[in-house]
């Protein structure tokens, strides 16, 4: 009996061993996830707490309508904080629209 016993060792420690590799493998996809959540997350919550920024609310409108960004202020529309943006388009036309520094929507 010590014989068949000493054999089955082996192979319990090589099942252990693979399911603890699997179970390290597991959580460091979850913890990849959960990471990726919480970067979506705090973007998410930075624009609802009226955190965004110059450089994004120029890029949002870049991205929208081309052309180049001539200049970037901030001011009040209708009781709401707003960057207000004139842009240059890609047609040589001059444009200003608002974004709203809480949802960041675009407006004319």
């Amino acid at each position: 009996m010590k014989t068949r016993r000493a054999a089955v060792r082996p192979l319990n420690l090589a099942i252990i061993a693979l399911l603890f590799c699997i179970g390290v493998a597991a959580a460091s996809v979850q913890a990849g996830v959960a990471v990726e959540r919480h970067a979506w997350q705090a973007g998410y919550l930075r624009v609802q707490q009226g955190e965004i920024s110059r450089d994004q609310a120029a890029a949002r409108v870049k991205r929208r309508f081309g052309g180049k960004i001539l200049a970037i202020s901030e001011t009040q529309r209708n009781g709401r904080s707003v960057y207000r943006i004139k842009g240059l388009s890609d047609k040589s036309q001059v444009y200003v629209v608002y974004v709203d520094k809480r949802s960041g929507r675009i407006s004319r």
